[in-house]
């Protein structure tokens, strides 16, 4: 079987969120030099090491669980033509995948057109003052709800979030306490991505706000 020895890389950065390609080749690690992935952010997402050529490891900032995880690969399974799915080591939450590019960008891709026909079954295009803002918001809100770091004071983490033009609703169905969260800006996405746990006060109205 004749390996091509070029493989892309998709995998979301735990710090602005965004899913990029990266693309790499064997040549990448000539002279024993580590592979660097950066986000278009500046983080360094990904390190992919080999020390013969045989073996891979790829060690990435897990924006699940928040620790780093390593992970490891023999040289026939990183550059084969099979999708592999980079995921929490803790959680099995898929991160990201790699691959050959037509592959990856056609599962990605595919992920979208499905996320985009659900959108539209509900009129979110219409509905949301910017509906990009709210996708965006409600995809942070599931990554803290996933680390369960969404909760209310009263012990509950049954938390139902609902949607409207301009802001989240989160309402604790035990003890109805409500706390808002504006998705309307780009000041107010990049607010949300610094927010790491979010803990309801126990039967209290409130906005979630910056603290000065």
């Amino acid at each position: 079987m004749l390996i091509d020895y070029k493989a892309t890389l998709a995998l979301r950065c735990p710090i602005c969120g965004e899913i990029g390609l990266h693309s790499f080749t064997i040549f990448d690690f000539s002279g024993g030099e580590n592979l660097q992935i950066e986000c278009e952010c500046g983080f360094n997402k990904m390190v992919i090491g080999t020390n013969n050529y045989k073996q891979y490891w790829l060690q990435f900032a897990c924006v699940i669980c928040e620790v780093e995880h390593i992970t490891f690969y023999k040289g026939n399974e990183l550059w084969s033509s099979d999708i592999k799915e980079i995921s929490c080591l803790e959680n099995e939450i898929e991160l990201g995948y790699l691959g050959l590019a037509d592959k990856v960008k056609k599962t990605i891709e595919e992920e979208e057109k499905e996320l985009e026909s659900v959108l539209d079954e509900v009129g979110f295009e219409n509905y949301f003052s910017s509906p990009e803002i709210m996708l965006s918001a409600l995809n942070l809100l599931h990554d803290i709800a996933e680390t369960g770091g969404l909760s209310c004071q009263c012990g509950n983490d049954d938390i139902d979030i609902d949607m409207f033009p301009g802001k989240i609703e989160l309402l604790c169905n035990q003890c109805d306490g409500l706390t808002t969260i504006n998705a309307e800006t780009k000041a107010d996405l990049n607010f949300l991505k610094n927010i790491k746990k979010i803990e309801m006060l126990e039967g209290v109205v409130s906005a979630l706000e910056k603290r000065n």
